[in-house]
This record gives structure tokens, sequence and C-alpha cells, in this order.
């Protein structure tokens, strides 16, 4: 099972992301002093799906992105899978769109590898895809 992020490092990260983006921003308004609004908008829109996409990354390596002592049982043959690390997986969401960790799990057995699966959506959320 991978090591936790602890808080204090996860919010340091965090802090160092927030401040590119700051800078990322100074840099395009200088460059665009007469932007409108919607310009600005337009910008900012990748700039903050992406970070929101660290933020909740972060959060995630905190919690040891979804591995378990116990490890998943392969569910095609039932057997306890073998924990391979944690890998990066593309998603895209209503506010975030990069790379979030997750522990990955492989079955000899079988030679399948495998995400855990999330847990279902409750009638007003949507899955993270």
């Amino acid at each position: 099972m991978p090591k936790q992020m602890r808080s204090n490092e996860a919010a340091a990260q965090f802090q160092r992301e927030a401040q590119e983006l700051w800078e990322e921003m100074d840099r395009w308004m200088e460059e665009h002093p007469d932007a409108t609004l919607k310009q600005i908008e337009q910008h900012l829109r990748p700039l903050r799906r992406r970070f929101n996409a660290r933020l909740v990354a972060l959060q995630l390596l905190k919690r040891g992105a979804g591995a378990s002592v116990d490890p998943p049982a392969c569910p095609h043959c039932g057997q306890p899978m073998e924990y391979k690390g944690v890998l990066e997986k593309q998603a895209i969401g209503l506010e975030l769109e990069g790379s979030l960790p997750s522990a990955y799990y492989y079955c000899p057995r079988c030679a399948e590898g495998f995400f855990p699966p999330q847990p279902p959506a409750g009638p007003d959320e949507e899955r993270l895809e």
C-alpha cells in the first residue's frame, strides 16, 4: 500500500500550484490589458479545470489514492489481486480535467489489471469518468 501524503505536504504542494496559477493569470493579464470579462473567463476556464484536478489529486493522495490493506478480489476469478502501485488516470468531470492518482491492482491468474471500482453514485451524483 502506498505511503499516504501528509496533510502539510499536500497543503504546501497546493500552495505552490496556486502560486503558479496566479503567475500564469498575471502574465496573461499583462499581455492582454484590454481583455474583456468573457476573454478572461475563456482563458481561465481550462486553467481552473486543471487546477481543480490537482486539488482533487492531492486530496486522493492524502487518502492513499484508493489503495486498501485488503486487496480487492479479481472480478473474474475471485482471487485476491496484487497491488501494483499508484497510476495516473485521466478524468473529466463537471469542474475538472486532468490526471488523478488511483491505486492499480493486477490478477496474475487472469492477467488482468484494473483500478478499484468507484462506489455507486447516489441519485443526485454523477460518476467521475
